[in-house]
């Protein structure tokens, strides 16, 4: 190797590294006095209210998610207590149905039963005007047999007055 040049390539190279450093430093700088900039502190600012605007949103959001979950709880509970009502109200017809159909049933029967209640009336008076014919009959016949038996009476009286004068 030729001692004047390998001093060549290391000036290159040590050349190459002083621009190389230079660039990043200027890079830096830019870097340095964007970063210190009005518009990047705004951008930082903004960026910070926006993650508390996000994690607010967040917040609400599971809010929201937790009345909805109740909602639903409540809007089952609300089903379940309509299924149970009409399954109430269902057997409350039925059981009006059938209240209704024996209170049929027993028109039916009170009617029967006035029929009835009539034609024993009806019986009774007839018999009642038997009785009464029968009853006015015995009294014509005993009647009769007093008047058959009064000149009898009559003898028997004289005879008993006639032996209380004897005695």
């Amino acid at each position: 190797m030729v001692p004047g040049r390998s001093l060549g390539w290391q000036r290159w190279l040590g050349g190459f590294l002083i621009l190389a450093v230079l660039g990043l430093s200027v890079a830096l700088v830019i870097f340095v006095v964007k970063a210190n900039s009005k518009a990047c502190k705004d951008g930082l600012l903004a960026e910070e209210e926006c993650h508390g605007v996000t994690r607010l949103l967040e917040v609400r959001l599971t809010q929201a998610w937790e009345g909805l979950l109740r909602n639903e709880v409540q809007a089952a509970t609300c089903n379940e207590t309509l299924v149970t009502l009409l399954a109430s109200l269902e057997m409350e017809k039925a059981q009006s149905q059938e209240w209704l159909a024996k209170g049929k049933e027993l028109r039916g029967e009170i009617e029967e039963l006035k029929h009835k209640l009539q034609n024993a009336s009806v019986e009774v008076e007839r018999l009642r005007k038997g009785t009464e014919t029968s009853s006015k009959k015995k009294e014509v016949a005993s009647a009769s047999s007093l008047k058959a038996l009064s000149p009898l009476v009559v003898s028997v009286h004289l005879l008993l007055a006639f032996v209380a004068l004897l005695a």
